[in-house]
């Protein structure tokens, strides 16, 4: 795809709306690591956003949830609008018009990955995000039951859980720990090996393949321990 018509997409964006880059790629730009896609958020409407993509010939395609992904030579740019992103659309965080950035991170799950800034004015925010590294903790930023029952990447908020752990050395908030120990509970009542599923999941994720079979056990073992609950079976 030629980069001209990329740079028209956004040229026509920054025109109607703005543009909000969210989570890993800003995070590793400030902890001077690659990032191989960027995740986006905009302001405009759906409807915009299919005409700019259109009219742009950018190369693109649906991607989870409802976004879209531009395909470029080297990295992937996934583009949600805010009515579409699963935190508004849901009602779960509250969006406010006096402070876009402090709502649009508070709509990440992790607080590790709450971290947004404004292509267009360079503002930012990353109080969640700075808050994660100072006191080495992993939680997740809605205590709201329906917020995280309502999240629908249950196998791919365990796998972050088990990489942000070995990879950052993030401890577990009670909170997260009672998010993961249920959630696996429920993979567990769903599928006869929740150890497989999961594996399973983690080879549609390139960034999660340094996880391995014992830094799932780990996690079990870590919950069940820390719990001291029995509220999890399963044949290992």
């Amino acid at each position: 795809m030629k980069i001209e018509n990329f740079m028209k997409f956004f040229y026509e964006l920054f025109m109607i709306g703005s543009a909000y880059v969210v989570g890993g790629y800003f995070r590793d730009f400030l902890l001077n690591k690659s990032s191989r896609d960027v995740d986006i958020i905009t302001d405009i409407t759906q409807d915009q956003l299919f005409s700019l993509v259109i009219n742009s010939k950018v190369n693109f395609k649906l991607n989870r949830y409802g976004g879209i992904k531009i395909l470029l030579t080297q990295i992937e740019i996934d583009i949600w609008t805010i009515d579409n992103n699963w935190a508004f659309k849901n009602n779960l965080v509250k969006l406010n018009e006096n402070d876009v950035l402090n709502s649009i991170a508070k709509g990440c799950f992790y607080n590790f990955d709450a971290l947004a800034i404004n292509l267009h004015t360079f503002n930012y925010n990353i109080r969640y995000f700075s808050e994660s590294l100072n006191k080495k903790e992993l939680n997740i930023l809605q205590e709201n039951s329906v917020y995280k029952n309502l999240n629908p990447s249950i196998e791919a908020n365990v796998l972050r859980a088990i990489y942000l752990n070995k990879i950052y050395n993030l401890k577990y908030t009670i909170n997260t720990s009672s998010y993961l120990l249920a959630k696996i509970g429920l993979i567990a009542d769903e599928f006869s090996n929740p150890i497989e599923r999961i594996l399973f999941v983690c080879e549609q994720y390139p960034k999660y393949s340094i996880i391995n079979e014992n830094d799932i056990l780990n996690l079990f073992f870590r919950l069940l321990e820390g719990q001291n609950s029995k509220q999890l079976k399963f044949d290992l």
